[in-house]
């Protein structure tokens, strides 16, 4: 018979893992967000700060914490900052989108 429910001792201290296979963090504690539903707080290992996951991105518990990865990704992509109009763009570009001049990198 599989559990029902986790008790906080049996979450607090588990890996968090994606489905990327990425190692995420381990559980601090389990806290609520501004409309009340149940969050995993976390530290990011090697980037200090602590992180909340959704119990709606959980996908198992168990020797671990299996999360889905999709939503969790906090850094955006890359850009090039155009240094005459200052306009972002895509980092394969050479050339500005909005005034043409080139981009450097």
């Amino acid at each position: 018979m599989s559990k029902k429910y986790f008790r906080r001792d049996e979450i607090v201290g588990k890996d968090i893992i994606s489905d990327a296979a990425v190692r995420l963090g381990i559980v601090k504690d389990i806290g609520y967000d501004p409309q009340g539903r149940i969050v995993l707080i976390y530290d990011r290992p090697g980037e200090g700060g602590e992180e909340a996951i959704p119990s709606s991105q959980i996908i198992a518990l168990g020797d671990v914490v299996l999360v889905k990865s999709a939503g969790l990704e906090k850094t955006p992509p890359p850009v090039k900052i155009c240094p005459n109009c200052g306009k972002e763009n895509a980092p394969d570009l050479l050339y500005c989108t909005s005034c043409g001049s080139r981009l450097g990198g």
